[in-house]
């Protein structure tokens, strides 16, 4: 099983949970809807900010994914008391919600390491990213920030600056 259709899994089961507060809030009336639309829009914020995690692979967003499916399950549970309709869909999102909660939990794609930039110089002499448009040498903080499979390398500046890149401020 690979990490994109786990990433895909996760992101199914997101929009199933978050349509089906939205579906079960509006169905709610007066207090019960202001509360609830409000405890959606946090829940909103913190699909959003998983999502941006899971993208850049950052190995918080597991665990913040976890307490976003726990609580959707929860919020799930008080608005179905509240107004009980439609168990067939209730189920249904209760279901995605306890799903993507054990996708978070047992979630084993790898986490993400740091780029490592070797300080032999044997690539070349400047490195730049296939995403960017500076060049740094290999010592330069954001050298190291350069992702394995965006490196570009040059063996001098003229050769930088041929392929469009400007000198970062570390490159003397």
């Amino acid at each position: 099983m690979g990490s994109k259709f786990v990433d895909f899994a996760v992101y199914v089961a997101l929009l199933i949970v978050l349509l089906g507060l939205i579906n079960m809030t509006f169905n709610l009336h007066r207090f019960a809807f202001i509360g609830e639309f409000l405890i959606l829009l946090v829940l909103m914020l913190i699909a959003l900010i998983v999502v941006v995690g899971m993208r850049n692979e950052f190995a918080w967003s597991w665990k913040l994914l976890k307490v976003f499916f726990a609580l959707a399950f929860l919020d799930m549970l008080l608005v179905y008391l509240l107004s009980p309709s439609m168990p067939g869909m209730f189920l249904a999102f209760l279901f995605a919600a306890v799903a993507g909660f054990f996708i978070a939990l047992f979630n084993v794609s790898p986490k993400k390491e740091a780029a490592q930039v070797k300080k032999t110089y044997k690539p070349g002499k400047y490195i730049a990213s296939s995403t960017g448009t500076k060049f740094h040498a290999p010592k330069c903080y954001w050298a190291k920030k350069v992702k394995k499979e965006n490196a570009v390398w040059f063996n001098s500046k003229e050769d930088a600056k041929k392929m469009g890149y400007k000198a970062d401020d570390c490159v003397k």
